[in-house]
């Protein structure tokens, strides 16, 4: 029993022994971090890049794509926004950009679908470095009833239909070109001052959103807002059709587009 009691207190004594050590180093440590560095000079961390959204030799070749906002109805300067980012990105980077304008007055996204199966049309994307297109507004009030009396079942079919014709036009582009920056100018509200705004504002919010999810999906996808740039402004900034913008519109468009792409 004696010699039992001694080799546990050894052994005691051995655990003590290690716990202040222990301490001591945790002590140590706790006073200078660096103990744990290791030796000679370290290195900058490196910040991953992010992916530039048009290419750094420049943009040599932008197609347009969609309805009458992408070919610029309503602007008197007859640019639209498409003509006015073209013409900062030639003054930014001094080369000379050639715009393919495909969009078509009054399109819906049916058409659209199939004008991308045109072999034409997917050679000029193919060659393109940005590639712009709107569409939804023809899709949503054309087919849904007169603005006075909105038929929310039309409506409704009409979104559904848009969302699968949407996803398509972007995965057709993405085959044409794997790599050029696709942007998207979602809807605004040109009835949001009218007696119509109560039943088309939630609609084109809805519609913006599921534009923006679908497009998450898939890489060098923008959708851009333009809600927020007419929303109780569309006096000042839409045509006299009350339904495309003016010069004015179609320039605060290009300015979101242009800050989007920086």
């Amino acid at each position: 029993m004696q010699s039992s009691g001694k080799w546990l207190w050894r052994v005691f004594g051995l655990l003590s022994l290690a716990s202040m050590l222990l301490l001591a180093a945790g002590f140590v440590l706790a006073l200078d971090p660096s103990q744990l560095a290791p030796e000679g000079p370290v290195g900058p961390v490196k910040e991953a890049k992010p992916p530039t959204l048009v290419p750094e030799e420049g943009v040599r070749q932008i197609v347009g794509l969609g309805d009458s906002l992408t070919r610029g109805v309503g602007d008197a300067n007859g640019l639209g926004y498409i003509g006015l980012v073209r013409q900062a990105l030639e003054k930014k980077s001094g080369n000379k950009i050639t715009l393919s304008n495909l969009a078509i007055n009054g399109q819906e996204s049916p058409s659209l679908v199939a004008q991308l199966s045109q072999k034409q049309v997917q050679s000029q994307l193919a060659a393109s470095d940005l590639i712009f297109f709107t569409i939804g507004g023809n899709d949503l009030f054309k087919q849904s009833g007169e603005l006075e009396e909105l038929d929310e079942k039309k409506l409704a079919a009409a979104t559904k239909r848009l969302t699968a014709n949407f996803e398509e036009i972007i995965k057709q582009i993405r085959k044409a070109n794997p790599d050029a920056t696709i942007v998207y100018a979602s809807l605004y509200n040109p009835f949001g001052d009218t007696e119509a705004a109560a039943d088309t504002i939630q609609p084109v919010l809805d519609w913006n959103s599921a534009a923006s999810d679908i497009a998450a999906r898939y890489p060098r996808v923008l959708v851009v807002p333009t809600y927020d740039l007419f929303v109780n402004k569309e006096q000042a900034y839409l045509y006299t059709d009350h339904f495309h913008p003016n010069a004015a519109g179609y320039k605060r468009i290009a300015d979101r587009i242009l800050q989007a792409l920086e």
